[in-house]
């Protein structure tokens, strides 16, 4: 008898082990299938600022050059959404419109994830410049064109210096 209840307790114990090392398995898999499709911002700026120095450093004029680029936001995934409007009709005669705005959700292998339409690149919030050449009017109206076009930003979010 008491080599059953030893036994008993045993199985029970292993399907409980069993039960938890799934649980966590499951939990890990969840954790690892949610993947963004954005990069990392230090990766972003890292490669941003060299295109910079490449492009900066080619304008004729402009010397050595060191870039400094900083975001006011790092990358966003956009998910899929689903709106859902109803009316609603109160009993004063009043109607009013109801918005419903739910993210679309799929169950994957690895468990529920929102698809992703879109990735919205982090928005820059400026960019120094300093290099050799900014003592010149000609090469500082040059890099400042050159960096607000391809970045779509202000010509106030660019700094350009001399180095010294």
């Amino acid at each position: 008898m008491l080599i059953a209840v030893s036994l008993l307790l045993a199985g029970m114990a292993a399907l409980i082990l069993s039960e938890m090392t799934a649980d966590n398995s499951k939990a890990e898999q969840t954790s690892q299938s949610e993947t963004s499709y954005c990069y990392s911002s230090d990766d972003y700026i890292s490669d941003l600022e060299n295109r910079l120095i490449s492009i900066i450093s080619a304008i004729e004029g402009a010397g050595e050059t060191k870039v400094m680029v900083t975001l006011e936001s790092g990358c966003e995934d956009i998910y899929l959404h689903d709106y859902d409007y109803g009316e609603n009709s109160e009993v004063s005669g009043r109607n009013s419109i109801e918005r419903k705005d739910e993210y679309v959700i799929v169950d994957g292998g690895a468990g529920e994830q929102g698809i992703v339409v879109r990735v919205a690149e982090p928005k820059i919030r400026g960019v120094a410049v300093v290099c050799r050449g900014a003592g010149s009017e000609i090469v500082k109206g040059q890099i400042i064109e050159a960096v607000t076009a391809l970045l779509d930003i202000s010509s106030a979010r660019v700094s350009v210096a001399k180095m010294n």
